[in-house]
């Protein structure tokens, strides 16, 4: 019958073990003592009973082998010769006869050597040994009946069992025998390896003192796989959480009564159930100390969980916060990429406004000129037609004065009205072509307009890229700089808060001018994700850093 409280001990998570004390003849160093010979004779005195019990037991398992291995090869070389005879008396035949036994006891060294294999590797097959002894209960009857076949007169099995038990019982015996020994060996590796693994299984004391918890182990064990001892373990701390459970209750309702009557409330003085836990424990091997003990650790464990929970809740709040400012950031640079094209954009719809614009003028100018140029070409012409026409007036006269016929005179003056008409058209043409010529000199105009614009727009394109050029420049100097400043502080061992106070001077010194107060604490709390105070105190220890004449650019330690 097992002791419920030596049970509990093995549910019970194992306690530190305690410093192992030196051997016998050696000093807390473990070496050896010169000095103290009575205390190295003690221990040499009992190593020897141990090592000699060791040596006989092994000679012990030596012979219990031996023996088991010589009743095996006794038993099946028996076995096999009453098999075959009784084979050749059944019709198996000549080869079938000799062939037959080996099966029949080949099959039993196979099944229990398959299941002592299992038992071993903790996975045991009962059925597997089932079919083990039905299969050597078939090789007893057979031997029984081969015994009963051999007997004089071959009675029947009956009447030799009557008559000469012996016989049948002495054939019977070796399989017997067989199965013994298998379950010797089976019970020896099962039990090592249940105590190797500290698993302890469900005895038959188990189950007759405490049926219904010890068929809830075997329940939860078996629909949540896991080891029995899990499973006890399981259902110890859930009793005393119930406990714990009902204490709380009956504090809450006596501090409720208390309120209601007007008194002042005291825990200590109220008899709960906390009161009555060696008694509510025991039956699970918890001792007295123990149930006493342990409102303070469930409170331990209470305040523990709080403080998980709260530091799990404040991680949680700095990633939120975290990821807040990377998003307004990411939507910062968003608005500045925007932003960007934006300009980018308007600038190109600029420069081509001025391209057109430029273009239209050089056309105005080009007009402008032809005008001028067919303006000077038609008084020309005209000067050129009115000498024309006063010379064939003068003539015309001439020929008057010469008395020329009048078809002659009618002719002429018919060819200087042609030649006056001609006149008119050439200088409507000349009109024409001058104002071509102006809207060839507003496009001229407009096209020189917008070349300025465009070389304008490059100028401008240039300096902004020569600014951000300069800019990318001046940030990676600074970030080279916090590299290398990081890197010193690292090397000369200094402390968090010293680092950040330093990270500080060097943004005082590279965002404000070296100034302390222009340098806002909320970009101290951004940067560090410190409150306000902390910043504060980093603001002016900072100060007092650069005032003692700290530069990040020429403090030594920081070129090294």
């Amino acid at each position: 019958m097992t002791d419920p409280r030596a049970e509990a001990a093995l549910t019970r998570p194992p306690e530190p073990a305690a410093p192992e004390a030196p051997a016998a003849g050696t000093d807390n160093t473990g070496r050896a003592t010169e000095n103290d010979p009575e205390t190295s004779a003690e221990g040499a005195s009992s190593a020897k009973p141990r090592r000699r019990l060791i040596t006989i037991m092994w000679i012990i398992a030596g012979v219990a082998t031996l023996a088991g291995l010589v009743v095996a090869g006794v038993g099946f070389g028996l076995s096999y010769d009453a098999l075959v005879d009784a084979a050749r008396a059944w019709g198996f035949g000549p080869i079938g006869s000799y062939v037959f036994p080996i099966g029949v006891d080949g099959l039993i060294v196979a099944l229990y050597s398959i299941a002592l294999v299992l038992a071993w590797r903790q996975m045991p097959k009962p059925m597997l040994l089932v079919a083990a002894h039905i299969t050597t209960g078939v090789t007893i009857a057979l031997n029984v009946l081969a015994a009963a076949d051999s007997a004089p007169g071959s009675p029947g099995v009956w009447e030799v069992a009557q008559t000469d038990p012996g016989r049948l019982l002495a054939h019977a015996s070796m399989p017997i025998a067989y199965v013994l020994l298998v379950e010797a060996a089976r019970h020896l590796i099962i039990r090592t390896a249940r105590l190797e693994s500290g698993e302890r299984g469900l005895t038959l004391a188990d189950w007759v003192l405490r049926l219904p918890t010890t068929w809830w182990v075997f329940r939860t064990a078996q629909t949540h796989p896991m080891p029995y001892a899990d499973a006890r373990k399981m259902r110890r701390e859930l009793a005393i959480h119930r406990v714990w459970i009902q204490y709380r209750e009956e504090i809450e309702a006596a501090r409720r009564t208390a309120a209601d009557k007007g008194e002042t409330f005291d825990e200590h003085d109220t008899v709960t159930v906390l009161d009555r836990l060696p008694d509510l424990l025991a039956p699970y091997g918890v001792t007295a100390a123990e149930a006493l003990a342990l409102p303070d650790q469930m409170r331990a464990r209470e305040q523990q969980r709080r403080a998980d929970r709260e530091r799990a809740e404040q991680a949680l709040a700095h990633k939120a916060a975290a990821d807040r400012r990377d998003r307004e950031h990411a939507d910062k640079l968003a608005e500045l990429a925007a932003e960007a094209a934006e300009i980018k954009a308007q600038g190109q719809l600029d420069a081509l406004r001025a391209t057109v614009d430029g273009e239209s003028k050089a056309a105005v100018y080009r007009a402008a000129a032809s005008a001028d140029t067919a303006g000077i070409e038609a008084a020309a012409q005209r000067s050129r037609a009115e000498r024309t026409a006063t010379e064939a007036q003068r003539r015309a006269e001439v020929e008057e004065a010469a008395e020329e016929s009048a078809r002659t005179a009618a002719a002429r003056r018919k060819a200087a009205e042609d030649q006056k008409s001609a006149l008119v058209i050439e200088e409507q043409n000349v009109r024409r072509r001058q104002e071509v010529a102006e809207g060839q000199q507003r496009a001229a105009e407009i096209a020189a307009a917008t070349q300025r614009t465009a070389r304008v727009t490059a100028e401008n394109e240039a300096a902004a890229a020569a600014a951000l050029r300069k800019a990318n420049e001046d940030r990676a100097a600074a970030a080279r700089a916090e590299l290398v400043a990081r890197a010193a502080e690292d090397a000369a061992g200094l402390s968090q808060r010293e680092r950040n106070i330093r990270r500080v001077a060097r943004l005082i010194v590279t965002e404000a001018g070296g100034m302390a107060l222009r340098m806002p604490l909320a970009r101290i709390e951004e940067v560090f994700g410190v409150a306000n105070g902390t910043a504060s105190g980093y603001r002016d220890e900072a100060a007092q850093l650069i005032a003692a004449g700290y530069d990040h650019r020429n403090d030594l330690l920081h070129q090294t």
